[in-house]
Parts: structure tokens; C-alpha cells; sequence
């Protein structure tokens, strides 16, 4: 009975607004004639929804469109209230690019049935466009007012952090205390868990609630709908391996995903969800999974992001509603330029690109240029400069050769690469990083040494070999670690001297500094190697009051991320660089 109270106060306040034109009719008609400035992925899901409309009701393709379930979710969200901000306590208002994502996800329909036609929604955006906000709306529409009607709805609001999933149900729970309607249906309490729950008075089954960091830990339940927010920060897919699992007793499920842009290319979200949202977007996958929606708020390819003018693409709200501020997008366009280590955060979080890391330093395609061919056999014998980066017990320890030109090349110092790493537990670490560790050992890139801990014995015997098949008087180590293992390699006649490279600016800011200055100039050979390329994708650099820089090493237990190589590579170089410097002045003072 509740219930149609409900959906009568709904429709009659709907025909309120029935001489308003709706937004998202005139926002189709705009993207289409070029007025609306957007990203070629948003104008390809325009596109998607007008295609659609010419093959509805099909046999191949059993899907209609009803407006007036799209006009209804939309007349729900308008009896809202904003609940955080300077405009707190003012009704919601639906800006027409959320008004196009709500007439796509809720007018579509199946004809079997009249259900909801998309179970799964990915939309990114960039920061302050009121994702968050909105998706709280949309979780309160599916679990009041969805109509063909469900009894017992389950809605989860869901984060990588609980404090992520928690945001989304405080808005969710304030918005029904501002409503009337909605919280004289309400009931507000915590589980045992000490998760707040909102159950509905007029259906016992029905629940409200937040899944934290241990979302993989909820098996047996069935959401109605789960709100993912900030999907990009999950570093596996586990949560949603549960969340959609759990569905398959809903007539209409919604898995919704909202997200910015974020820093790891290699995380599901990026390789699983945004991938398969582009490919749905661009047709290029055959078929074409219909019951996802996808839409994109991006920058396109080539845009300048100083020029204002592109800032809609991945900021829809902006001009329309309180946020993203005009000014506020001024002063972070000036901080990247200022800043350049600031550019690639800026990039991601305000203007929704995708990058490998928070601070920029070596870009892909500059690393690329330095893919020259390396012939191992034919430097038997040449001049070379090594380093080691020692790792903690199960993580990659990386040998690095860095030899002198030659007179073929003489500014290119071509490089040799060595990485160990334990094979127990190999399957584990493979998942944890997402990097196909035994196929890169099938190709010789990587030694996996028996045990659970790398075996510094092989490690010592390598470094043995190369002196012996290279002319290599130097190695360069972070005594940190390696002091032990130079020891032993002096205990047993080695004749190649260790030299220290403590970890601070100190020892590591002119060698970064060289490195990158001999990348950019195309100074070095490294052959493509997949491993190196990976490393130096991951790599971050800190710089201090000065503006020296050097890598930033990963925090501890950030899966995904290794730049082992990468370290032992700047201080090899700056060996091979320093000594072959030293030795042309020789040469130069005997010419005399």
C-alpha cells in the first residue's frame, strides 16, 4: 500500500514538470548538432541510444524505450534534497548530462517482462561533478520506487575503502531524513558489524547498507543494486566477482560503477571495466554485451587541457551546476604548469585521463625511442658498469649492466637487464601485481630461484659470471641491503670494486637527473625489454626544496608496482657515464 502511495506522490508531483522540456531530449539533440561540447566517447553513446531506437522491438534485439520510466527516475531525484555544501537543504537539480545518463539506464526496457534493460553501469567522470551525490539518488530510486516493483530490494553502497562506501550511504541516509515521505518509511539502525543499515518499515527484507575494504567476504548476499564508487582504487576484482555473483536471483540487478580516472593502467578497472566500456562505445566487440552502459567524460586525444573551452568534456557540470568551480579548474591548470610534477595528478582527478603514475617523469613513448637493438654476445668483452638493487626476500631484485658506446654509436650506452624473483608462490604474486611473472621467465627476462626468498647465492654467482665475460672494474649497490653480499663477493677474490649509492639526494639526484637527461636524448639502448618498460611506467620521482629529484620508491605492499630495474639502472649509468667521462679526459690530455 506503501508502496503505491509512493508512486502516486511520484506521478503526480512529475506532472508538475510536464511543461518543462527535459533536458535530456534537448541534451541529445545538442551532442548531436555540435552545440553540447563533449568527448567523442559521450557523442558515440548519443549515437548507441539513437541507433538503438531503430531497432527496437526486434527479435535480434528484444529491447524498447519507455520515457516515462526515464521522466520518473528523473521526477524522484527533483523531490530531493542536497544535503551537503553551501546549498544544502535546496532540491536536488539534475543537470542535463545526468538526465541523458538516467533516460539511457532507466527508460530502456526488456520486452520480456518490461524490466530494466542495462544491469551494469560504468560512468567516469571528473572530480566534484557530483558522482557521488547522484549515485546516492539513484540508489534511493532503486530501492523506493523502481518500478516493475521488488520486494525485500537489497542496496549495498560499496568502496576499496569503507570510507568510500560510506560517503555515498551518509548522503543516501540524509537525503531520506530531508524527505517526508521517504523517512516516515525508514528505519535506522547498525549491525553487529557496526555497519549502519536503514531497513524500509513497510518491508522487513528490505536493506541499506555499506560494504567496507571486506567486500569479498559478503557471499549469500543478493544486491538489488551496489553502488562501486571509485572503482580505480581497487587493486583486484574480487568485490565484484561477489557483488554480480550474488545478483543472479534479481529480475533486474544494477551493478553501477562510478569513477574518476586513476593511476594504475594495469588495475581492473582500467583493463576489465573502462576497456570493455570503450570497446561497447567504438563496436568493437562482437557482440556487443547489451546489458552494460557506458558513459565516458573524458578529454579527447590531442585536446590542450590550458584551453577552457575543452573542459566540459570531462567536467559536464561545469557552468551548469555549483561544481567543479570555473576558478577552481584555473587555479589547477596553473598549479600543472608551475608544477610539472603535479601535471599527471591534475590530468587524472580534474580532467579524467588515465596515467600510469601520480608524478610524472619519463613518458611511454619517450622510453620507447630508446628501444635500439642489444647483441649480448657481441659485448663479450667490452667496458661495463654494473648495479644492484637488492630487494627485500620475495620481491625482484634486479642486476644491471650498463655498457660504455662505441665507436658505431657513440652516445648510446646499451644496457643489459637481469631480474630474480622466487617461484614460490608465483601463482600468488602473479594476481597480487597483475604481471605474467612465469611467462616472462619462459623468455629468459626474469631468473625464478626455488624457495619462497630470492636466492642470493644465484644472484652472487650472476654478478660473478659477468665480471668474468665483461671488462667490469665497478659495481654500484645501496648498502642498505647488499653490504653483506659485496662482502662476500670481495671474501672470494672478486675484482671488481662496490660502490656505495646511498638512497638520498645526496648520492641519487645527479645520477637520476643524467638518466633522464640521456633518455630524452636518446642515449641509451634497452632493447624493449617488457620488464623495464613496466618498471619505468611505475616509477614516481620526489624532489626536495632544492628541485632535485630521485625515484620514489613504492610504498610497501602496493601490488602492481615494482621499479627495482629502474633504480639500478640511474646508478649504473652514472658509473658508465662518470669513468667513460674520466677516460676520454685522458685520453684528450695524453693527445696533447
Amino acid at each position: 500500500m506503501a508502496r503505491k502511495w509512493l508512486a502516486l506522490l511520484i506521478l503526480l508531483l512529475g506532472t508538475l514538470f510536464m511543461a518543462e522540456a527535459y533536458a535530456a531530449e534537448r541534451y541529445i539533440r545538442d551532442v548531436m548538432g555540435g552545440k553540447q561540447v563533449v568527448c567523442r566517447y559521450t557523442r558515440l553513446a548519443v549515437e548507441r541510444h539513437l541507433r538503438d531506437l531503430e531497432r527496437q522491438n526486434i527479435k535480434e534485439f528484444p529491447y524498447y524505450f519507455d520515457p516515462a520510466q526515464a521522466k520518473r527516475v528523473i521526477e524522484f531525484k527533483r523531490q530531493l534534497k542536497l544535503v551537503e555544501g553551501e546549498y544544502a537543504g535546496a532540491r536536488v537539480t539534475v543537470p542535463p548530462w545526468l538526465q541523458f545518463k538516467d533516460w539511457m539506464l532507466f527508460g530502456w526496457r526488456r520486452v520480456d517482462g518490461g524490466y530494466r534493460r542495462f544491469r551494469k553501469a560504468y560512468i567516469t567522470v571528473g572530480r566534484k561533478n557530483t558522482k557521488t551525490s547522484d549515485a546516492a539518488e539513484t540508489l534511493l530510486y532503486v530501492f523506493y520506487a523502481e518500478l516493475p516493483h521488488e520486494r525485500g530490494p537489497q542496496a549495498y553502497c560499496v568502496g576499496p575503502q569503507k570510507v568510500q562506501g560510506k560517503l555515498c550511504w551518509t548522503i543516501a541516509a540524509e537525503m531520506v531524513k530531508a524527505q517526508p515521505v521517504l523517512k516516515s518509511r525508514a528505519r535506522f539502525f547498525k549491525e553487529n558489524t557496526n555497519e549502519p543499515v536503514m531497513n524500509l518499515l513497510t518491508d522487513s527484507m528490505a536493506v541499506m547498507t555499506v560494504w567496507g575494504k571486506d567486500a569479498k567476504t559478503k557471499d549469500g548476499f543478493g544486491p538489488s543494486i551496489a553502488v562501486v564508487d571509485e572503482a580505480h582504487l581497487y587493486p583486484g576484482n574480487e568485490a565484484m566477482e561477489v557483488i554480480e555473483s550474488g545478483m543472479g536471483a534479481r529480475p533486474q540487478p544494477l551493478t553501477y560503477i562510478i569513477t574518476s580516472a586513476g593511476f594504475d593502467m594495469e588495475s581492473p578497472c582500467y583493463t576489465e571495466e573502462h576497456k570493455l566500456a570503450v570497446e561497447i562505445l567504438e563496436q568493437t566487440i562482437d557482440p556487443i554485451p547489451e546489458h552494460v552502459f557506458a558513459l565516458i567524460y573524458t578529454l579527447d586525444e590531442g585536446d590542450d587541457f590550458t584551453d577552457e573551452r575543452v573542459w566540459p568534456k570531462a567536467n559536464p557540470s561545469l557552468h551548469v551546476l555549483p561544481t567543479p568551480r570555473l576558478d577552481f579548474l584555473q587555479e589547477r591548470v596553473a598549479t600543472a604548469l608551475a608544477q610539472p610534477t603535479k601535471l599527471n595528478g591534475i590530468l587524472t582527478k580534474n580532467f579524467n585521463i588515465w596515467t600510469h603514475t601520480e608524478t610524472r617523469w619519463i613518458a611511454p613513448d619517450v622510453w620507447a625511442a630508446c628501444d635500439g637493438a642489444v647483441d649480448e654476445k657481441s659485448l663479450e668483452g667490452r667496458r661495463a658498469y654494473g648495479a644492484l638493487d637488492l630487494s627485500m626476500a620475495r620481491d625482484l631484485t634486479a642486476w644491471v649492466l650498463c655498457f660504455w658506446p662505441t665507436e658505431e654509436a657513440p652516445a648510446v650506452y646499451p644496457f643489459l637487464y637481469r631480474f630474480f624473483l622466487p617461484e614460490e608462490n608465483i601463482v600468488e604474486r602473479e594476481r597480487e601485481d597483475k604481471r605474467q611473472y612465469r611467462y616472462w621467465a619462459e623468455k629468459g627476462l626474469i631468473t625464478l630461484t626455488p624457495g619462497p626468498q630470492v636466492d642470493y647465492g644465484i644472484v652472487e654467482q650472476t654478478m660473478y659470471d659477468d665480471a668474468q665475460r665483461f671488462d667490469m672494474p665497478q659495481f654500484a649497490y645501496d648498502p642498505y641491503r647488499a653490504g653483506w653480499l659485496v662482502a662476500e663477493l670481495e671474501k672470494h677474490g672478486n675484482r671488481i670494486k662496490g660502490i656505495e649509492y646511498r638512497q638520498i639526494y645526496q648520492y641519487m639526484a645527479q645520477p637520476t637527473a643524467l638518466f633522464e637527461r640521456a633518455v630524452i636524448g636518446k642515449g641509451i639502448a634497452h632493447a624493449g625489454n617488457p620488464v623495464m618498460k613496466w618498471m619505468i611506467a611505475c616509477t614516481e620521482v620526489k624532489s626536495d626544496r632544492q628541485g632535485l629529484i630521485m625515484p620514489m620508491k613504492p610504498k610497501r605492499g602496493a601490488y602492481g608496482k615494482r621499479i627495482d630495474g629502474v633504480v639500478a639502472s640511474i646508478m649504473a649509468y652514472h658509473r658508465a657515464y662518470s669513468e667513460f667521462g674520466k677516460a676520454q679526459e685522458r685520453v684528450e690530455v695524453w693527445a696533447v
